[in-house]
């Protein structure tokens, strides 16, 4: 079974047999995407993504249960450009500790923080320990930008550099213009690599291995960081085909591990 949280009655979830079950527990922003995008652009896409998934897939291994998703995270990088929202870093741990002791409350043993936002990434991998230690979960790290998850699916349509891919760009934008493609504005794209101190360096970049702790108008005068210009709606399809496959088989994987 594959279903929503909120769409399942009480009973349901109780007579969910836990020691195969997996909960995913979806967390997105609300921030600035240039001004070609919607500031909703992480979650519309992991929402997006979600929904095919129900649609088009099966889980063999157990129920597989998507929470309600987090549509505002730790987007502190992009306050200054209009639209952003965003948590404390005391505050959004806090809540994601209490979903998750929520959900283990509800007898469920094996958690899945599934992430569509890169300023999201350290809160998540630091809480995922704290909550195996504090609520004797299993929890397992989902994150699509600081990791190679997008890689296989962008083999031959990038079509942009190295600097490409990152935020508000060609791979984000061919996602929304094939999921949402009513709130892209293509006129106003434009493409913009990161400032040359964090670009032409053979240690400190956005991609690491070292990182600054930068701001996004440290980085960018336009918001966006990569490519959109290249972007279309037939990548768009394609990259959502690939992510559907791909996350299920992760998602598996994740059933499998034991720990």
């Amino acid at each position: 079974m594959i279903a929503k949280w909120e769409n399942l009655t009480r009973d349901e979830l109780a007579a969910i047999d836990k020691e195969s079950a997996i909960v995913c527990l979806p967390t997105a922003a609300t921030e600035q995407h240039g001004a070609h995008l919607p500031v909703g652009t992480d979650a519309i896409i992991l929402a997006s993504l979600i929904d095919m998934i129900i649609e088009k897939e099966t889980f063999t291994e157990g129920s597989l249960i998507f929470a309600p998703q987090l549509p505002v995270g730790k987007s502190n990088e992009h306050m200054g450009f209009a639209g952003t929202l965003t948590f404390g870093t005391q505050t959004y741990y806090a809540m994601l500790h209490d979903l998750a002791s929520a959900i283990a409350k509800s007898g469920f043993k094996k958690l899945v923080l599934l992430n569509s936002h890169g300023g999201n990434t350290d809160m998540l991998n630091l809480i995922s320990r704290d909550l195996r230690i504090d609520l004797g979960l299993n929890v397992f790290v989902f994150d699509w930008w600081f990791t190679s998850f997008w890689e296989k699916g962008l083999q031959g349509l990038k079509e942009s550099g190295k600097y490409g891919v990152f935020h508000a760009c060609e791979l984000e934008t061919s996602l929304m213009l094939y999921a949402q493609p009513q709130s892209v504005h293509m006129a106003l794209a434009v493409d913009e690599d990161p400032v040359a101190s964090l670009r032409d360096n053979d240690y400190v970049t956005v991609f690491g291995p070292y990182n600054a702790g930068w701001k996004t108008s440290d980085v960018t005068s336009s918001g966006v960081i990569g490519a959109p210009t290249l972007a279309t709606a037939e990548k768009g399809k394609k990259l959502f085909d690939y992510a559907v496959r791909e996350l299920v088989q992760i998602i598996k994987a994740f059933a499998h591990t034991e720990y």
